[in-house]
């Protein structure tokens, strides 16, 4: 069997604010973004390819995401250290530097919409 992941969707307040902070400060690219009933259906691609963030308007009426919990999505480094640097350099925020862990390297980065991502080291 031939079973993987193409797309993540990621809910957001102002589509505009995580399409900037996405394809500005994470450095993706964005390669769909069109109607969507009211809203916009917004793809990013991360830098080194694979699968896309989908980004989605959350429904107010919707329960309020949990805050100060990362999502379960976990971005990949070779080197965790430098791409730290390097998103830290551009504006990304992170509530956790790279640090050892007992299961690996682990860092916490925030979106401008206020979510919370892991970043681990391959």
């Amino acid at each position: 069997m031939s079973l993987g992941i193409s797309q993540v969707t990621i809910y957001v307040e102002d589509q505009q604010r995580a399409v900037d902070f996405w394809s500005g400060k994470a450095g993706f690219t964005v390669t769909r973004d069109m109607p969507y009933g009211e809203d916009r259906w917004i793809e990013v691609e991360p830098p080194a390819g694979g699968t896309r963030l989908v980004i989605i308007k959350a429904d107010p009426k919707w329960p309020a995401l949990v805050k100060d919990m990362p999502n379960y999505v976990l971005f990949q480094a070779d080197d965790i250290v430098k791409t730290h640097e390097e998103l830290a350099a551009r504006g990304v925020e992170f509530t956790q530097a790279p640090k050892q862990e007992p299961w690996g390297w682990s860092a916490v980065f925030k979106d401008d919409e206020g979510n919370l991502f892991h970043l681990g080291q391959r």
